[in-house]
């Protein structure tokens, strides 16, 4: 019998793992916005060296993904208990389905082993479940509003070289081309999904104004510069990361990013016209690209789009071959159990379609979530979409870009399972949608009470006046011109007088 259950390598491994995993908790406990960059920075890392490296094998192999999920779950539990009611009803949809996922883990754990189960539920169910609850979870007085947008905006920025980097080594192909790497047949986009709808929303957040920022450090002066910086570099960024969606290939991102275009152009507070005008204008823009593309101004870039476009449209199309894997899964025969519950992780994804044998996820997140959590945790998941979208539109106008990113998400669910990264914007606007609903019943305060005065109004006069007209201010009004009392103080200062 060996002295030590595992390897001596191993052994050091984990003494050495426990002073990080320390570290991290730290981090995720006192530094959100450090953990929030760590969250969006693993499946950057990912795509940039075409899948994570295992850091440690205990019989089952952990990632870095992992070590921050599990972080991320004693934090957000750990801040749970401390919430009011009201804050965390908001959260009980996304509580169900972690017990939920909790319960199809510990069943697949049983019957087929911890690697097979845990293999099925990690990414699309424990990481994206801990990466929510972990943002929604933050202190309402965090600066979460700065925070993720420009974290969000720098993952796009990285997406966005690392789709120019594979085009300088692969080529800009069409989706049908087959392109081959050491022999080995490879996906002719260099990003996934995932990424390329993580480029398209960073386009949106830099088009639509940001949410307000909630940090009492902000100031109306500097963020009147901030936004004119925004506005003289934002619109050309943002066409440029459309421009890159486009070329991505993507069919599925394409419809997303329209959906979010159609909702931005329904949704935003607009005065008479003006939603005719920017409909005028986006027709204008799209008549103008489609006669460069028939006088075949955009050359082999633009017949490999249409090679992508038409083969959507085929008998063959990678949607067809979905669909009817999606049928496959639905006829199977299973319990009312596992209706209601799902089958437990681990239990496997195989379907024949057209001949062939296929074992991969259902490559639908409404059904992927069906056949592991059943009709509850499906209706779980639409009812936290509903509820962050009533509440978020109780909020300010600076809302609306949360609402577009909802939209995103729930199109790209249709044809992909939910990547981790999309976590951190649900995180997100579960955290809005509670600083919005706790706006939304504090009762209003009386005008002036507690509101800093302009500095001119901030001394107060001295101790002992002598009676005699106040001095009228600009843009005073008859209670002004009162005479003032002993000790009396402009507003600002005791709370005494509104203004």
């Amino acid at each position: 019998m060996p002295l030590l259950p595992v390897d001596p390598q191993t052994l050091l491994m984990l003494f050495t793992a426990l002073p990080l995993v320390a570290l991290l908790l730290w981090v995720f406990a006192r530094h959100c916005g450090v953990a929030i960059g760590l969250l969006l920075a693993v499946p950057v890392w990912s795509v940039a060296v075409d899948g994570q490296t295992a850091g440690l094998d205990l019989g089952v192999r952990l990632y870095p993904a992992d070590v921050l999920t599990a972080c991320a779950v004693c934090v957000a539990a750990a801040r749970l208990p401390r919430r009011d009611v009201r804050a965390r009803s908001g959260l009980l949809p996304a509580l169900v389905l972690v017990a939920l996922a909790g319960w199809s883990t510990l069943r697949g754990v049983a019957a087929f082993g911890l690697e097979a189960a845990g293999n099925d539920a990690r990414v699309y169910f424990w990481h994206f479940l801990a990466f929510t609850l972990y943002v929604a979870t933050l202190p309402a007085d965090a600066s979460l509003n700065r925070v993720v947008r420009r974290a969000w905006l720098a993952s796009a920025a990285a997406y966005a070289l690392l789709s120019l980097a594979g085009w300088l080594g692969r080529g800009l192909h069409s989706l049908t081309t087959h392109v081959a790497v050491d022999g080995v047949t490879v996906d002719p986009r260099p990003v996934p999904a995932g990424a390329a709808l993580v480029i398209a929303q960073g386009a949106l957040l830099l088009l639509c104004p940001p949410v307000p920022d909630r940090s009492p450090s902000g100031s109306s002066e500097s963020d009147g510069r901030r936004a004119a910086r925004r506005g003289v570099l934002a619109v050309p960024a943002a066409l440029l990361l459309i421009v890159l969606v486009v070329l991505l290939q993507h069919r599925t991102v394409w419809v997303a990013a329209v959906a979010m275009g159609v909702g931005w152009w329904l949704l935003r507070p607009a005065r008479a016209g003006q939603r005719m005008t920017s409909a005028m204008a986006a027709g204008v823009v799209l008549a103008f690209a489609a006669l460069l593309y028939l006088i075949g101004a955009f050359g082999t870039v633009g017949a490999s789009l249409t090679d992508s476009f038409n083969e959507a449209q085929g008998s063959r199309s990678s949607f067809v071959w979905r669909v009817l894997g999606w049928q496959e899964l639905l006829n199977a025969s299973r319990s009312t159990v596992q209706w209601l519950l799902g089958s437990p992780f681990g239990s496997g994804y195989e379907r024949s379609i057209a001949g062939g044998l296929a074992t991969v996820s259902p490559h639908d997140y409404y059904l992927h979530l069906m056949l592991r959590l059943g009709t509850v945790g499906l209706a779980a998941l639409l009812v936290l979409y509903v509820l962050v979208w009533c509440r978020l539109g109780r909020g300010p106008d600076g809302n609306l870009v949360l609402r577009l990113v909802i939209i995103g998400q729930l199109v790209l669910f249709v044809a992909y399972s939910a990547p981790p990264e999309q976590a951190v914007l649900l995180g997100w606007c579960l955290w809005q949608a509670r600083l919005s609903e706790a706006e939304a019943a504090r009762p209003p305060s009386p005008a002036g009470i507690g509101m800093p005065a302009p500095p001119e109004e901030r001394q107060a006069l001295p101790a002992t006046t002598v009676p005699g007209p106040a001095p009228v201010r600009n843009g005073g009004d008859a209670t002004d011109a009162l005479p003032a009392r002993a000790g009396a103080r402009w507003p600002g200062g005791d709370g005494s007088r509104g203004g």
